[in-house]
């Protein structure tokens, strides 16, 4: 988080099955892979009636991700896949974890509102709050230091894990219509990708 734009999301949604979010995030972690990013599964959560008796917390298995490769469209890759995903909103947290955001990515959202930005502040390590993650039970909001997990990236992966991310991606992206190739490299690259434009 320090050194690279970061992000975290899932692709779990209530009205799923757990089987079938597993599968969701399968297909959401191979998307990340695919595209270069560093992926560590968290646990990711949120406590509904917060500061009150009836406050209860609501986990789920997310993904903290890294843009290792500085990728300039990271936030709006990020943002994708949130929509594709059905997500309200994925969490954004800029170089050097000063202000971290949610971006909204559902059109019904209210909170946050679709492509609209709602602040969560800094860097804040060990504390429990409405929105948070936690890696060996530790709670925390943002802390690159509590992500013990090592960073698993496309290149680490076995020969076969390669083939099951490129497999997962290929199917999730056939026939989907892209934009115009600007260039012969990138129409190649789409074309590996089984993208049609």
């Amino acid at each position: 988080m320090q050194e690279h734009d970061s992000a975290a999301l899932s692709a779990f949604r209530n009205e799923f099955t757990k089987k079938e979010n597993l599968e969701r995030n399968r297909e959401l972690k191979a998307e990340l892979l695919g595209r270069g990013y560093g992926v560590t599964r968290i646990l990711g959560s949120y406590i509904e009636n917060f500061e009150t008796p009836k406050a209860v917390e609501v986990a789920e298995e997310s993904f903290f991700v890294s843009n290792r490769k500085d990728d300039p469209n990271f936030r709006n890759e990020i943002a994708g896949l949130g929509e594709d995903f059905n997500q309200d909103s994925v969490l954004i947290v800029p170089k050097g974890a000063e202000d971290a955001y949610l971006l909204g990515t559902s059109p019904e959202g209210e909170f946050p509102q679709y492509g609209k930005e709602e602040s969560v502040g800094a860097l804040k390590m060990g504390d429990e709050a409405e929105f948070m993650s936690r890696v060996g039970g530790r709670p925390y909001t943002f802390s690159p230091k509590d992500i013990n997990e090592e960073l698993e990236t496309y290149e680490n992966l076995s020969r076969n894990s390669k083939m099951a991310v490129k497999s997962i991606v290929e199917r999730r992206n056939k026939g989907k219509k892209t934009s115009q190739p600007k260039s012969w490299f990138e129409a190649m690259k789409k074309s590996k990708q089984g993208l049609e434009w």
